[in-house]
């Protein structure tokens, strides 16, 4: 008996039974109709590290992509609905940052799995279908899908946690609502997973933060991390679905057709830098900062070290410590933080950046040496944490009322009591760094750190570096750096 060669339509169905980037490309059509899919590469290597997911072979993936490019369908929509069309008894939690959100891309999701041609796909899925509300549905055969926002989950337990921009970029910004979303990660959400061995994690993201959900998880380990930033910041190869590779190189524009290089330009003006960086280009450190301009400080191109020979210094006529103390070791506790400054007649150079984590008696330890290590003229405290009894100890050495292995009678301590907020008072920062009158090191080991911290300003993890620079820089522009550098003062005392 001859066998009935398939027809067309019974082909497509067949391929998107077993190809995701079919099926893919029917659910686009279904939710968009009349609206043509553009078939960049990008689509292709999503669908490649799914279907590492789907068959395996990898069980941590993030993805970091701009906005309006496919990763929501894809995933929590098209992804969910073919994985239980092939595995009815998959259970399936999808999360996102609210409950609206999570409800939206649950009708999605019902919209595919109650259409005919799901059901012509995914006939035994379709009519395993016991229970199919809103935020709910549950198959006869044990699986289903629960989409959640940041809330309790009781009662179910989950295969496959797709993770889906579970913070809003409003929120980036406080420290409070990214930890809640990494408590809600940790302690509500792994904790679900059926199989710990098995079971699979998918966190798609646009990037918000530096301390966000994405890195979170990276920091982690064992995920593969498929970065897709809208203009290629690295020469990569990228694998995508039957075998092909795609051979991006720095500069590369990730979708040309939707957004080319001036579209992207006008949206990088229009967004400002920061937007841009974090959403598009996945980079939540951007080059140019909210309020200082990297590209406007200005640089001495000696090596710092030279300024130091011999537990003294040389070629200075005047230094400086400015110390921001934390009071806490904690491993999410803020660093203390002190800069050396240096001032040669004619301008100050930044020569030295300290930060630890240290209890207060090895802290005050660490202030008495650099200041002898630098023979420092001043060293500016904070009036804060651990500061005002580092304050007391540093007067105590100045009049030589404590140990005489610590007895400083050289050395000035200066008390600082901001009267503006920290934004304001690094606003204030950035004229001595852009007109010359203080600047910082070409070459330094630490100053990668410093330069990722005084961009991030305010997003970024930590800003104990950004708030010792910018006390020693508003202190030196007032009343006691311009009578500690006036020539008709005598500086002797400290040779």
């Amino acid at each position: 008996m001859t066998r009935r060669a398939l027809s067309p339509g019974e082909l497509l169905l067949a391929g998107a039974r077993h190809d995701f980037g079919a099926f893919l490309e029917l659910t686009f059509a279904l939710l968009n109709p009349g609206v043509p899919l553009v078939k960049g590469w990008y689509v292709s290597a999503m669908v490649q590290a799914l279907n590492e997911v789907a068959d395996g072979s990898n069980k941590r993936l993030q993805i970091t992509v701009p906005p309006r490019h496919l990763k929501s369908i894809a995933t929590t929509v098209a992804f969910t609905a073919w994985m239980l069309g092939r595995n009815p008894a998959m259970k399936i939690i999808c999360a996102s940052y609210a409950q609206d959100l999570a409800s939206e891309l649950s009708r999605d999701f019902r919209k595919v799995i109650q259409s005919e041609l799901y059901r012509a796909i995914f006939p035994v899925m379709a009519s395993s279908i016991v229970k199919d509300t809103e935020d709910r549905m549950f198959t006869r055969q044990g699986g289903g899908r629960r989409a959640v926002g940041l809330g309790s989950i009781t009662g179910y337990g989950a295969d496959l946690i797709i993770i889906d921009d579970l913070m809003k970029a409003a929120d980036a910004s406080f420290p409070e609502a990214r930890e809640k979303a990494r408590q809600y990660v940790d302690g509500t959400l792994f904790t679900r997973m059926n199989n710990k061995a098995s079971g699979a994690v998918i966190s798609i993201a646009q990037r918000l933060h530096e301390d966000d959900i994405p890195a979170h998880l990276i920091a982690k380990g064992g995920y593969r991390h498929l970065d897709l930033p809208a203009i290629a910041l690295r020469d990569e190869i990228i694998p995508l679905t039957h075998g092909r590779t795609k051979v991006r190189r720095i500069g590369d524009v990730l979708n040309p057709e939707r957004e080319p290089m001036d579209v992207l330009e006008r949206l990088r003006l229009e967004l400002g830098p920061r937007v841009f960086e974090t959403q598009y280009q996945q980079n939540p450190i951007p080059t140019d900062g909210d309020v200082i301009r990297w590209d406007r400080i200005q640089f001495y191109d000696e090596d710092p070290i030279d300024f130091l020979v011999d537990e003294g210094r040389r070629k200075l006529s005047r230094v400086v410590i400015s110390w921001d103390c934390a009071d806490s070791v904690a491993p999410n506790a803020d660093y203390s933080v002190g800069t050396v400054w240096g001032y040669d007649s004619n301008f100050w150079r930044l020569l030295d950046l300290v930060q630890v984590k240290l209890a207060y008696a090895d802290l005050l330890a660490r202030v008495r040496y650099e200041r002898k290590r630098w023979r420092a003229d001043v060293v500016l405290v904070e009036e804060a944490s651990v500061g005002p009894a580092i304050l007391d100890m540093l007067s105590q050495d100045m009049r030589c009322q404590s140990d005489p292995q610590h007895h400083a009678t050289y050395c000035q301590r200066q008390k600082i009591r901001p009267r503006v907020g920290k934004a304001e008072r690094y606003a204030m920062a950035s004229e001595p760094l852009y007109s010359g009158w203080a600047k910082l090191p070409r070459e330094a080991p630490w100053l990668p750190g410093l330069q990722k911290e005084m961009m991030g300003f305010p997003n970024a993890r930590h800003d104990d570096q950004v708030d010792s620079l910018s006390q020693f820089l508003i202190w030196m522009v007032g009343l006691g750096g311009r009578r500690l550098v006036d020539p008709r003062r005598d500086h002797s005392r400290a040779a």
